[in-house]
């Protein structure tokens, strides 16, 4: 039986122009703090250690995340540098491998490339998936490698070849070595409700055994290799990392059953405007969907469901849903009446209006919490006005002419993003500008920084030296140092509530090409009040006091 894998020339021209967007001024903001900063420190540490096995972030040991997303990290670092571009770049080639992946299974399930067409230009206009592309975390490939993933599944399923049976079993431990055990949950419920409802069967072949197999040596292996060498690790990953992360405050991450619903809707919000009619009647026959459609519907309910129901929430965890949600829009919108198309498009144009209004206000009034410059101005009108040529350009193709402005929208708010992250980088608690502040006032010399009582892992990303983090009582300063071999840690983070830390503190601050970083937010504690007597200058920025040495 012969596979066919192509794409439309038109859809691949998109992809191209994706990609060029998505790298556009990629590398001129700064890190954010602070997941993006831990993972690009976290794969910085690793590239120059060479321990690909061990991850540390300060060099603490650091076994939160299995080190996929650090290995692609440290090959950007390898090809373009150790800088915020190396860190980012493979995430946009992950969001462009996902607008195959999207094309490919609508196709495989709906049998129409014009829908499939259609798909990848919705998915790409969800305001997630540009958030994905541009926050270094695991979020952005763990998506990809569960719909490869699916993608090899489904060709297996419609085609019969092995090889994407074998493929599958490969992409699924990769997945499991980028997230953990949590990736399983998008693979599985989406399997098990397409077998049911296809009523196909669960057929077991030896071919199924060996791919079950290379699929838990690959996504297995690294547990083991670390629990081999520090068997508390075990406990660890069990309990830490997957129990408390469903019934337990970890990682103060708690949030409402209800978290998601309202969010959901607000990523989906010019869709819904005009579909919601559409879906509310849709939803009233279920069962006279396509069987493939109740598939998706099914799917991402329960995948809601299931992310309402544990307790750690975060907005990227449902982000390996919204494929689907992608498809079933594309659904609906080839069904749906041309007044449902203009509600659409006029939310569209709503929108678009109002960021070029913002970015002139932001601008003219010289507001004190965002810095919009001339540039930010004309690049913002500039692309408004193309926005609105192309759409004249598509106004007779009325099924292309609602997902392209979509599109259109996207990339607008990607390039207006980008503008404006470059010169407010305090908006994203980014530590370039401060680092930046203390080279210059280090006259050539090794700076010497302290942070009070927060986590800040750009530091050694842009200074090339470890901070000092002073422990008090925020929860970013809880390092996991249970697993450390040494002692070498407590040079770089030091207790307050210890006494005997308090002497050598002082000590440190008294010296001349020393830095104190302080939240404005916070303060420095009482206790602490005698180290500002150390420092004769002070640097305020947006979100930090910088004591410093003259």
């Amino acid at each position: 039986m012969k596979v066919s894998i192509s794409i439309n020339i038109k859809y691949a021209l998109f992809l191209v122009a994706v990609m060029s967007f998505l790298l556009w001024d990629l590398g001129t903001y700064g890190l954010a703090e602070t997941s993006e900063a831990r993972y690009a420190e976290i794969a910085r540490e690793m590239y120059l250690s060479k321990d690909y096995i061990n991850p540390t972030l300060l060099g603490i040991f650091h076994f939160h995340k299995p080190p996929i997303t650090y290995y692609i990290t440290a090959l950007g670092y390898h090809l373009f540098g150790i800088n915020e571009f190396g860190a980012r770049f493979f995430m946009q080639l992950a969001v462009v491998i996902q607008l195959i992946m999207v094309y490919l299974l609508t196709n495989l399930l709906l049998k129409n490339k014009k829908l499939s067409f259609t798909a990848g230009l919705i998915y790409f206009s969800m305001p997630l998936v540009l958030i994905s592309s541009r926050n270094l975390t695991t979020d952005a490939y763990l998506t990809t490698f569960i719909l490869a993933a699916l993608t090899s599944w489904q060709f297996y399923t419609n085609k019969g070849k092995i090889l994407f049976l074998y493929l599958f079993y490969i992409l699924v431990g990769v997945a499991l070595l980028t997230k953990g055990p949590v990736a399983l949950l998008f693979i599985v419920i989406y399997i098990v409700v397409f077998k049911f409802l296809m009523k196909s069967g669960f057929r077991i072949t030896l071919h199924h055994c060996i791919g079950f197999i290379l699929c838990f040596a690959l996504g297995a292996s690294w547990y083991f290799i670390v629990a081999y060498q520090n068997p508390k690790l075990w406990d660890y990953f069990v309990h830490k990392q997957v129990l408390s992360r469903i019934n337990a405050d970890a990682f103060n991450r708690s949030k409402p059953f209800w978290y998601y619903l309202p969010i959901v809707f607000g990523l989906l919000l010019p869709w819904l405007v005009g579909l919601l009619p559409s879906l509310r009647r849709e939803l009233k026959r279920p069962f006279k969907h396509p069987k493939e459609l109740q598939v998706l519907w099914i799917s991402v309910l329960l995948l809601l469901a299931m992310f309402s129901a544990f307790t750690t929430k975060l907005i990227m965890y449902i982000l390996p849903a919204f494929w689907m949600l992608a498809i079933l829009i594309a659904f609906t919108l080839s069904t749906a009446s041309l007044k449902t198309r203009k509600v659409i498009e006029c939310t569209y144009f709503f929108q678009l209006l109002t960021l070029m209004i913002g970015i002139f206000f932001c601008w003219y009034l010289e507001y004190d919490f965002i810095n919009i410059t001339q540039i930010d101005v004309f690049l913002n009108f500039c692309a408004t006005c193309i926005v609105f040529a192309i759409f004249y350009i598509f106004k007779n193709k009325t099924s292309l002419r609602t997902p392209v402005l979509a599109t259109c929208f996207s990339l607008v708010l990607l390039t207006t993003a980008n503008g404006a992250l470059n010169h407010n980088n305090d908006l994203i608690n980014a530590m370039r500008d401060e680092v930046s502040f203390i080279e210059a006032k280090s006259l050539g010399k090794k700076p010497k920084i302290i942070v009070y009582d927060y986590l800040l892992s750009s530091i050694p990303f842009y200074s090339g030296t470890y901070q000092v983090t002073l422990k008090d009582s925020h929860n970013t300063t809880d390092r996991e140092i249970q697993f450390q071999n040494g002692l070498e840690w407590k040079n770089y983070l030091l207790d307050v509530h210890n006494q005997d830390n308090l002497v050598d503190l002082k000590t440190l601050a008294d010296q001349q090409n020393t830095f104190l970083l302080i939240r404005k937010k916070r303060g420095l504690s009482e206790d602490l009040s005698f180290l500002k007597k150390s420092f004769n200058s002070k640097k305020t920025t947006a979100k930090w006091i910088i004591l410093y040495h003259s």
